[in-house]
């Protein structure tokens, strides 16, 4: 397992058998959902930027929309009670904002506007009415405008969207930055306005990949504050006998709460998907119950074979609708239909479950598997210094990954093995000359689009991403990194 673990991210939750029985494409009743919540949202993003014109913002309503934004449905099947709960507060905060708009507009005498697609929400809301509303909202917006330029509106609402997870990281981890919140909503905003034109949506994409920089480098700095300065560190990934809970997502600070939680029982964790990062920051070493990493980037496989319940935190993006068996608790604002609600990070009952599992035997104990997650920077250092106006190609990930290596031999490489590493990417990009970097990102995930789209603003030689199945990356949004953005597809 361990010698191809990198590779197994290239492909997301995606396989040959979902491929042929076409679960790999765009399922229409959720992407119809997701427009309806997004409709709402981009409301609150019209008066949001319309109320910063008069010196006015609501930081609470502000945030309570970022976490709205940071929704993510990649589920088909999900609970349609935290969908409604979800959907009808930000109606609420919507209200709450346009009224306060039109009233300071009316005391100053001064024209007001209103967003054009306000559909009103039904009183009793039913998955058939609000399906129709939806798919309402996705056939105006088809007609109302051109392909190539509905390709790059969906790639704003998508970096609005997943930037949000990044400032949901952020609040989680006692850091709120209101001023971010509002660059992210007047972003969102530009959907609202048509008459944008095509070359100019490139411009404001490529200045709020600036902005989207930033927040990675908060997080990571954050990050490290928190849980200690990033080292090289071997990731494990032996099983051993005993009662066994697996965490998967992106969240440390979850992975975290239930190691204490977790403190003197005799109960195993493993991370699973990008928590692998978690080895790399020396305060997880403190927990005993840490063991190692299960599994690589399917959840329907990893979760079925893991003998023990599971822990999807907020941010887990992957599907689980073939899931099947295994019980999965969740932090997730609208969870699938599967998962068990964790709330107040109170986790007796997932406790509760794992001691009562059967969990890992002794015919399960494998030897031990280790890799090392790199961290390197006298390496990378030594490379930077070696260019001197050369090329120099950044490879993010271990997928195709001798192929790749070959199309750039005759220039400087450097390798990040991890599929999501930003802190090193970061770093990079920083001290080099961008505009002589060609960069390749190997794993498709909403995370690594994000990390791509937030490079636009140094203007690299030239982009290289990973192919992406349709379920977990809009196509419009492919359509519009490769024809707007010269990004070419591996």
């Amino acid at each position: 397992m361990a010698n191809n673990f990198f590779n197994e991210f290239q492909n997301g939750n995606c396989n040959s058998t979902d491929a042929i029985a076409g679960g790999c494409s765009i399922d229409p009743s959720t992407y119809a959902l997701e427009e309806l919540l997004l409709n709402e949202i981009k409301q609150i993003a019209f008066y949001v930027t319309k109320l910063s014109e008069f010196n006015l913002k609501n930081d609470d309503i502000m945030q309570k929309t970022i976490k709205a934004l940071s929704v993510i449905l990649i589920n088909t099947a999900f609970r349609l009670e935290d969908y409604i709960k979800l959907l009808y507060e930000i109606e609420a905060s919507k209200l709450e904002v346009k009224e306060k708009y039109l009233k300071t507009a009316k005391e100053k005498s001064i024209k007001y506007e209103l967003v054009e697609n306000a559909i009103k929400l039904p009183e009793n809301p039913t998955l058939t009415n609000l399906l129709r509303l939806g798919e309402t909202l996705v056939a105006e917006k088809r007609k109302g405008y051109e392909p190539k330029k509905l390709d790059l509106i969906e790639l704003i609402a998508f970096f609005a969207r997943t930037t949000s997870i990044n400032l949901e990281k952020l609040s989680h981890l006692g850091y709120q930055n209101p001023e971010w919140n509002f660059q992210v909503l007047k972003f969102l905003n530009l959907i609202n306005i048509t008459s944008k034109k095509t070359e100019k949506l490139k411009q404001n994409i490529c200045d709020f990949s600036q902005i989207s920089f930033e927040i990675w480098q908060k997080l990571m700095e954050i990050l490290e504050k928190t849980y200690g300065k990033r080292i090289e560190t071997d990731i494990n990934f032996e099983i051993k006998e005993g009662k066994s809970i697996l965490v998967s997502g992106s969240d440390l600070d979850e992975l975290d709460k239930l190691l204490q939680a977790l403190e003197g029982q005799d109960i195993n964790v493993y991370t699973n998907s990008s928590l692998f990062n978690a080895f790399s920051y020396p305060h997880f070493s403190k927990y005993k119950n840490l063991i190692g990493h299960f599994g690589g980037e399917n959840a329907e496989i990893d979760f079925t074979n893991f003998k023990g319940p599971v822990f999807a935190t907020q941010n887990f993006l992957q599907r689980v609708d073939n899931l099947r068996h295994g019980t999965i608790y969740t932090t997730k604002i609208i969870a699938p239909e599967k998962m068990v609600r964790i709330k107040d990070n109170n986790f007796t009952s997932l406790i509760e479950n794992a001691l009562k599992s059967k969990g890992f035997t002794k015919e399960d104990i494998t030897k031990p598997e280790k890799i090392t997650l790199k961290y390197n920077l006298k390496d990378i250092n030594e490379i930077i210094k070696k260019a001197n106006g050369k090329d120099i190609t950044i490879i993010v990930g271990s997928y195709k990954k001798s192929e790749i290596t070959k199309k750039f031999e005759n220039g400087l490489l450097i390798e990040l093995d991890s599929p999501v590493e930003i802190q090193l990417l970061i770093y990079i990009l920083k001290e080099t000359n961008c505009k002589n970097i060609n960069l390749v990102i190997t794993h498709c995930s909403p995370n690594t689009v994000n990390i791509l789209l937030s490079t636009l603003f140094s203007d690299p030689e030239k982009l290289y991403f990973a192919k992406c199945p349709n379920s977990i990356i809009n196509p419009h949004i492919i359509n519009a990194l490769t024809e707007h953005f010269g990004v070419e597809i591996l």
